[in-house]
């Protein structure tokens, strides 16, 4: 039996190649005999860069940044020898703030700005920006500034960008020197960026946001739109993704002219990973909690659509799942094994992630 293993990581918990290799594993103590292939996967969020630099061998380097609340951090982005591989997270992700410390209208992605910066004055010419788990809901605007823009109130007075002052930008200056560089972004959603299912509505209260919060964020992010499609002639507000990290690829996109793509998909060109489904008996795909926007440009709904295509058969190995059953069927996910099925609690399931992983695919029917 061919069995392909192809998870994104348990936030909180174990990285995606350590998920496929606790149930790979387990797999290999019930069914010795099986095929097994694992194949860690991401969707352009956090952790898409580990995976990155696994198939490219990328160097490493580390630059004093900000975080998104301004404060000092050090940060990392990957090299190879003509592009940079840069992880919003990295510098400006919602791990690195504690849930009290959530500031959904003054977090800002300048410290991605910052690692992009300092790419780019050492001659890079290319960069590939994965985007998700962002705290901030500002459009993108704070990387831009630190590449150069500047965005201008009623009385022609600079503002640094953030949620809330995006109503208050009535002018964007290009930066004096125009930044030559091929720029890709990798989404891990394909939200709008404003509305009811886009950047402030759907992701503004993980964010820490309140209702009265999102209504300013969803508003500024559909006047920035109106700016960026007066200053570059692009329309975002109906670009696919747009909505990604609170409007980073919309942002970027318009004034960048970034070319915004699936970070599933991107990953998935590089593993091969449509041959790979396609020679598979069973696939074992998973993340942490799998719910409604599993189904939406993530791992797990994109591994979904490509079994459906090939007719190969699907289980999931989630810690949580919120997914209702209807949806599992429609998505063609024939079962799915949850941690917290016999975890005590989510402290437990997440300590004890891997010794759970191998209890359950043992127990699998295959």
């Amino acid at each position: 039996m061919n069995i392909l293993i192809a998870c994104d990581k348990f936030k909180g918990s174990l990285s995606a190649t350590a998920v496929c290799n606790a149930i790979r594993y387990g797999l290999r103590t019930a069914h010795s005999t099986a095929n097994i292939i694992c194949c860690p996967l991401a969707d352009g969020g956090d952790g898409t860069m580990d995976i990155l630099q696994e198939i490219l061998d990328l160097r490493s380097i580390n630059i004093d940044s900000v975080d998104a609340l301004g404060r000092p951090i050090k940060a990392q982005y990957n090299i190879s020898p003509d592009t940079a591989y840069i992880e919003l997270a990295q510098a400006s992700g919602i791990t690195r703030l504690r849930h009290k410390e959530l500031d959904a209208l003054n977090a800002h992605a300048f410290g991605t700005g910052l690692l992009m910066r300092h790419a780019i004055n050492h001659g890079i010419k290319k960069i590939v920006l994965g985007i998700g788990g962002s705290a901030s809901t500002e459009c993108g605007l704070s990387i831009a500034h630190a590449l150069g823009w500047t965005f201008l109130d009623q009385q022609g007075e600079a503002i640094v960008p953030s949620g809330g002052k995006l109503n208050y930008i009535v002018y964007i200056e290009p930066p004096t020197e125009m930044i030559e560089i091929e720029l890709t972004v990798l989404c891990d959603v394909n939200n709008p960026l404003f509305g009811p299912t886009g950047a402030a509505y759907v992701y503004g209260p993980q964010k820490g946001a309140t209702e009265a919060h999102i209504t300013t964020l969803d508003r500024g992010l559909r006047h920035i739109a109106q700016l960026i499609q007066q200053y570059n002639d692009r329309d975002v507000s109906t670009l696919i993704g747009g909505g990604a990290a609170g409007g980073v690829a919309a942002g970027l996109y318009g004034l960048m002219e970034a070319k915004v793509i699936s970070g599933f998909d991107y990953l998935s060109s590089l593993l091969h990973l449509d041959d790979l489904i396609s020679r598979a008996d069973l696939v074992i795909t998973g993340e942490g909690r799998l719910d409604e926007q599993s189904l939406s440009g993530k791992v797990v709904g994109s591994i979904a659509q490509q079994c459906r295509q090939h007719k190969t058969l699907l289980y999931a190995v989630v810690g949580e799942n919120q997914l209702s059953a209807d949806l599992q069927d429609r998505a063609g996910i024939k079962k799915v094994y949850a941690v917290m099925d016999r975890a005590i609690d989510t402290k437990d399931a997440r300590k004890h992630a891997e010794k759970y992983l191998r209890e359950i695919v043992k127990i699998m029917e295959l």
